[in-house]
């Protein structure tokens, strides 16, 4: 629906473009992936989604702010904050999945929000960075986070993209 690149570079790894969507006029969502990777299980993703109107990055962040103090609820291992500078925001968030009472998941989510135009259109732009982690690879993903935090803000505030919307 959309181009941004392919492959994408984002914090010295490839990304392909795996998974396109356009869910409702004006929101565009594509998904990309390392080789080998794909939608359905997956330990690194990087996602580019726009919204075309009025969305501030404010309002965008906080509605994300908002699901992830409600999940928080019945999610123990949910935890999130909020950063934001400049009319930027940045989401940091940590979730889980469980069955029969064992932690099956772990996803770590980095959500980038601010506004852009492009070509005459103002769009809300979210580029976010995931990693998720699966079984026994999880507590080492949990470990990892406090190590790799400021640069993979750092490599995601910093991404330019020339997107252009077909």
């Amino acid at each position: 629906y959309f181009n941004a690149g392919n492959p994408i570079e984002v914090d010295g790894k490839e990304f392909y473009l795996g998974w396109s969507s356009n869910p409702q006029e004006g929101y565009y969502l594509q998904e990309y992936f390392p080789k080998g990777e794909a939608p359905e299980h997956y330990n690194d993703m990087f996602t580019v989604s726009l919204f075309e109107g009025s969305v501030t990055p404010e309002i965008a962040a906080q509605a994300k702010a908002n699901e992830l103090a409600t999940r928080k609820e019945s999610d123990k291992i949910c935890n999130y904050r909020v950063l934001h500078k400049d009319g930027e925001y940045i989401v940091d968030f940590v979730v889980s999945d469980m069955s029969s009472g064992q932690l099956t998941t772990v996803e770590w989510d980095l959500h980038y929000y601010k506004s852009v135009k492009i070509g005459d259109k103002n769009y809300l732009l979210l580029m976010f960075l995931s990693q998720r982690a699966y079984g026994d690879d999880i507590i080492p993903l949990l470990k990892h986070i406090p190590d790799n935090i400021d640069r993979r803000i750092n490599a995601l505030t910093k991404k330019k993209l020339k997107i252009e919307i077909f």
